[in-house]
């Protein structure tokens, strides 16, 4: 077992190639990363604010991971082992980046005004995170997880948007129990995490969830097989993610997502495409992660005839 830990390394706040390695790792291998939360350990008590003078950015990263024989055009399997929280709290809160999460048009700005300062430290307890008197499932998962993109495409990725390559997705379904699937651009495919969550809704919508800090356990295998955008698997479901992007409205992605999930029902159980797509629209769902992002999911049984 391999373990990397932000305190060690500093923390990365782009999903670059250029960076050193900071961990190796076999195929099969597993690894434990220890991750800071989104604002870089910023919020921890009452009356923290998130000061962007001193830490510009969020969303703060451990990686690149090289991971051994991975090969570009080929994909890494990452299966989420286990997410345990560090320090026994999260912290959610509305920023300046808030603001502009709900109102990329800049009209409070315009009115000479700005959305409210506000934030909760939230107690993690077992199965429980605590919001004021408000008892919330603890349902951890890795907002951040990504591959260093190929630079012609996506450029040097920040760890705020997502893309082909994985990255800020904020999809709920990246899990203890699911694997993740993403492409290969560059030797060793150079893996980042971090952005952990104790609880998020779809959509993200306050610009946040509970941000903690976390010691996540990955399980890394490679594959030959390309892959056009990240994929996503349970037990129970399949998933296809396609994000926003230049000349990508959210729509687009709705229709990427769905047609990737065709393909891939077709790839996996011998059903046409198009036979795919029709079944998709009668039983699939669509779960959004931020308002970049969104996974295309169907159950499994629906697709299995020996069922």
């Amino acid at each position: 077992m391999v373990r990397v830990s932000f305190r060690d390394i500093g923390l990365r706040y782009t999903l670059s190639p250029y960076e050193k390695p900071v961990a190796y790792v076999k195929p099969g291998g597993l690894i434990v990363v220890e991750v800071e939360d989104a604002s870089s350990g910023q919020i921890r008590k009452p009356g923290d604010v998130r000061d962007r003078g001193r830490i510009p950015f969020g969303n703060p990263l451990v990686g690149p991971i090289y991971v051994e024989g991975a090969k570009p055009g080929g994909s890494v399997i990452v299966t989420i082992e286990d997410i345990k929280p560090t320090i026994g709290q999260g912290a959610i809160y509305f920023s300046d980046f808030t603001e502009r999460y709900l109102t990329e048009v800049p009209i409070l700005r315009f009115m000479r005004t700005a959305f409210p300062y506000r934030m909760k430290i939230c107690r993690i307890e077992g199965d429980t995170v605590f919001f004021d008197g408000l008892k919330l499932p603890y349902k951890p998962m890795v907002g951040t997880i990504g591959t260093a993109p190929y630079l012609e495409v996506e450029s040097v990725s920040s760890s705020l948007l997502p893309g082909r390559h994985g990255g800020n997705m904020d999809i709920p379904d990246i899990c203890p129990g699911s694997r993740v699937s993403l492409p290969v651009f560059y030797e060793g495919a150079l893996l980042y995490v971090g952005d952990v969550h104790a609880i998020q809704g779809d959509g993200e919508i306050s610009g946040t969830a509970i941000e903690m800090p976390a010691e996540v356990a990955l399980r890394i295998d490679i594959s030959e097989q390309g892959l056009r955008w990240p994929r996503i698997e349970s037990g129970e479901e399949m998933m296809c993610i396609a994000t926003t992007g230049s000349g990508r409205s959210f729509e687009d992605a709705v229709r990427i997502a769905f047609l990737e999930l065709a393909l891939w029902i077709e790839e996996r159980y011998g059903i046409d495409r198009f036979d795919g797509l029709m079944i998709c629209s009668i039983a699939g769902k669509i779960r959004v992660g931020n308002l970049w992002s969104l996974a295309a999911k169907i159950e499994k049984r629906y697709l299995d005839r020996s069922l």
